[in-house]
């Protein structure tokens, strides 16, 4: 049997060891382990062997360990091994075993008979070490190990670049200055198989890539893929990467499934916690406030609810995954909050000491849209809109915002617009506004008022284009999110649209006259590149 230096130098039994010299030969094969008796025995040692001597044997910073390595090259060794060396080799001794790539290694044990004996049993059967880097690996890891933490142990262990990938090749933790996707690319790997298996596929200059899936549930395609890159002058085989990466998969998939257990239980606690608020305001026992208080809620202050829900062709659906998507998107657009289950959606609200003002609930609203149009959510959820009550005190507030919200975003609903938010109306101006858009001399007027569009752009792209834009208080920005559009293109539409109907959206009296005319024609606009 045979391994590379380079792999056993990462025994146990080395452990401290240093490279003094001749690293260009650590991809040398060792075929045997064998102790050295002085710097002219090493003439003697069998061809492709690893001499190993002790303090007394060769001293590193004499004349003699230049007579050693020039021995061993005679002698085709493939290193030379040093215990208990002390001081540093000189720079004659370094030049030399450089120029002819025979490593000079140092260690700090001098136990050459124990060392030997162990190196040659590694170097004989290589199982042996596999089963050591296992059971290492095993008893480091379990199912409460964070992914960064596996692929650290996992590097420790390999000595190669590790990673944990999505789908397309891309690293989501671990090594991420190996391209991995282009290499993945180039070896013609397809990781959405319908039945993903463990991989291992050759790479450019001899090296290899081992994949290992991550399924969850069972029966479906892989997600992720737990990836290392073994180099050729690395003499761990494949296999042995191979099973060291299902270790860190296994660990990997009872990590996830606990912590997806772990919401799911935290999602129905604030689901029930909820329902005993609003049933129990406005004097709620001790014990739910206290779980409240755990969950981190407050119950006194003014909150301001926000109910969620899908729209389209999605509204019967509930994705699994939803409430820590809209999580993740609040979050990023500001509103670190907990999202509560509810029976037609998903709400949360915010508590202050006082009530807000109209620039709070602004930057509230603006927020909240901002999630919406989040792409995680885009793709996980397709369209979703949203309601906000007005600010309420005390315990029987949340229940009094939560069911405004509710019923605002039943109008947002209505509205079908990507990013659709509603404020709740405290004084019925939006029933008069509805009331208003449906008397028929209204419409005729706007159809009116609205043909040149029609005329302009029978698909009338452009009058939902319009409609979107003064939705959205004439921000560019919000208008090509929400239409899925670059904003240059909304630039290009509002541009016909003044030359089609002689307006100027900048004037007070012609924006209102045209948003009110595109309400009555276009009460819900969806994408019109939809």
């Amino acid at each position: 049997m045979s391994i590379r230096l380079q792999r056993l130098l990462s025994s146990d039994a080395l452990r401290g060891h240093r490279i003094a010299a001749g690293r260009g030969g650590l991809a040398s094969v060792v075929h045997h382990v064998v102790r050295g008796s002085s710097a002219g025995g090493v003439r003697e040692a069998p061809a492709g062997s690893l001499v190993v001597l002790g303090r007394g044997q060769l001293r590193v910073d004499g004349p003699e360990a230049d007579l050693a390595i020039r021995f061993g090259v005679g002698a085709r060794i493939a290193g030379l091994l040093l215990c208990g060396a002390a001081g540093e080799a000189m720079l004659s001794t370094v030049r030399l075993a450089d120029r002819h790539d025979l490593p000079l290694v140092l260690v700090p044990g001098d136990d050459v008979e124990a060392l030997v004996a162990e190196l040659e049993a590694e170097t004989q059967a290589p199982e042996i070490a596999a089963t050591r880097r296992l059971r290492t690996l095993l008893r480091a890891v379990g199912p409460h190990t964070e992914p960064g933490e596996l692929l650290r142990l996992l590097h420790a262990e390999l000595r190669a670049p590790v990673a944990l990938l999505d789908a397309n090749g891309n690293p989501v933790e671990g090594d991420r200055a190996t391209h991995w996707a282009a290499l993945l690319g180039a070896a013609g790997a397809e990781l959405g198989a319908d039945i993903p298996v463990a991989r291992i596929l050759d790479a450019p200059d001899g090296a290899e890539i081992v994949l290992l899936p991550v399924v969850l549930p069972p029966g479906r395609r892989a997600g992720m893929w737990f990836a290392a890159l073994a180099a050729a002058s690395d003499a761990l085989p494949g296999e042995q990467v191979r099973d060291c990466l299902a270790v860190a998969a296994l660990a990997f998939t009872a990590h996830l499934a606990g912590r997806s257990f772990a919401r799911v239980h935290e999602g129905r606690e604030r689901a029930l916690l909820l329902t005993e608020i609003l049933e129990t305001s406005p004097f709620p026992d001790r014990e739910t406030v206290e779980r409240a208080a755990v969950l981190g809620w407050r119950l006194s202050g003014w909150h301001t609810a926000v109910h969620l829900a899908i729209t389209g062709a999605r509204v019967d659906r509930r994705p699994a995954g939803a409430l820590a998507v809209l999580e993740g998107a609040l979050g990023r657009a500001g509103l670190p909050v907990a999202i509560v289950d509810r029976p037609d959606g998903w709400m949360f609200w915010r508590t202050e000491d006082a009530p807000p003002d109209r620039a709070g609930i602004a930057a509230l609203v603006k927020a909240v849209r901002s999630a919406l149009l989040d792409p995680a959510v885009r793709d996980s959820l397709g369209r979703v809109c949203a309601g906000v009550g007005l600010a309420h005190t005390g315990t029987e507030g949340i229940a009094e915002s939560a069911e405004e919200s509710r019923r605002a975003a039943m109008v947002a609903r209505a509205r079908e617009a990507d990013g659709a938010v509603e404020l709740t109306d405290p004084v019925g101006l939006r029933r008069l506004l509805h009331a208003w858009y449906a008397h028929e001399p209204v419409k005729e007027l706007a159809t009116e008022v609205l043909a040149p569009l029609r005329e302009a752009d029978p698909t009338d792209q452009l009058g939902r284009t319009l409609a979107c834009y003064l939705d959205h208080e004439s921000s560019l920005v919000t208008t090509a999110a929400v239409l899925g559009v670059h904003r240059n293109t909304v630039v290009h539409r509002l541009s016909r649209i003044r030359a089609a109907l002689g307006v100027d959206l900048a004037d007070p009296d012609d924006r209102l006259a045209a948003h009110l005319a595109t309400r009555a024609i276009l009460p819900d606009h969806p994408d019109p590149d939809g």
